[in-house]
C-alpha cells in the first residue's frame, strides 16, 4: 500500500514504483511456479511478465509449434487456456488468501497468429465480489496491436475454504 508524503497527502513517486514492483515481482514469481511445473498449467510455461497492477496484468508469449494447430497458427484451445491462467493470475496479485476456481470460461477468436509473431495477453480484473470475481483478458498481436482474441472468465471465490490459522494458501 502506498503512502502520502505527509505535507499535501501525495503519493511520492518511490511509493507508487514500490508498489507496481511489489505487484510485478508476485505475477513473476506466479510465471516461475508455471515454467516448473508439470500439471496441465505447463501449457503457459513460456509466458513472460511485462506489467501488473491491482487491476490487471501483461504477459508476453511468441508463438511457436507448442502452441500451433495444423495451419501453423495459434490454437484456440490454447488461447481458452491462457484466457484461465491470465485472468486468474489478475485476480490473484491482490486476492491471495482465497481459494478460487474457475465457473465459466469463454473465449472469441478474431485473427490468426502465425508460429513466429509475439502475443501481448493483458488479464483485466473487472469486480472481485464476496463469492463471483469477473475479469477478461484481450490478446493483441505485438507487432500491429491488432485484436486478435478476447475471453471472459467467471470465478468463485471459495471464502469457506480460507485458511484460519494464519497458513498460506498456495493459489495456483
Amino acid at each position: 500500500m502506498s503512502t502520502t508524503n505527509g505535507v499535501n497527502n501525495i503519493e511520492t513517486e518511490k511509493d507508487v514504483m514500490d508498489e507496481k514492483n511489489a505487484y510485478l515481482n508476485g505475477l513473476v514469481e506466479a510465471i516461475k511456479k508455471l515454467q516448473t511445473d508439470t500439471n496441465f498449467n505447463r501449457v503457459a510455461s513460456k509466458i513472460k511478465a511485462v506489467s501488473a497492477s491491482p487491476k490487471s496484468i501483461v504477459v508476453e508469449l511468441e508463438v511457436d509449434e507448442s502452441h500451433a494447430n495444423s495451419k501453423g497458427t495459434l490454437h484456440g484451445g490454447q488461447i481458452t487456456v491462457l484466457v484461465d491462467i491470465v485472468t486468474a493470475r489478475a485476480v490473484g496479485v491482490t486476492v491471495k488468501e482465497t481459494p478460487m476456481v474457475s465457473l465459466e470460461i469463454s473465449a472469441s477468436y478474431l485473427l490468426p497468429v502465425k508460429i513466429g509473431e509475439t502475443i501481448l495477453i493483458e488479464g483485466i480484473v473487472l469486480k472481485i465480489g464476496r463469492n463471483i470475481t469477473f475479469a477478461e483478458a484481450e490478446f493483441r498481436r505485438k507487432s500491429d496491436n491488432a485484436l486478435i482474441a478476447k475471453g471472459k472468465h467467471t470465478i468463485v471465490m471459495m471464502n469457506h475454504l480460507k485458511p484460519t490459522n494464519g497458513e498460506k494458501i498456495e493459489q495456483f
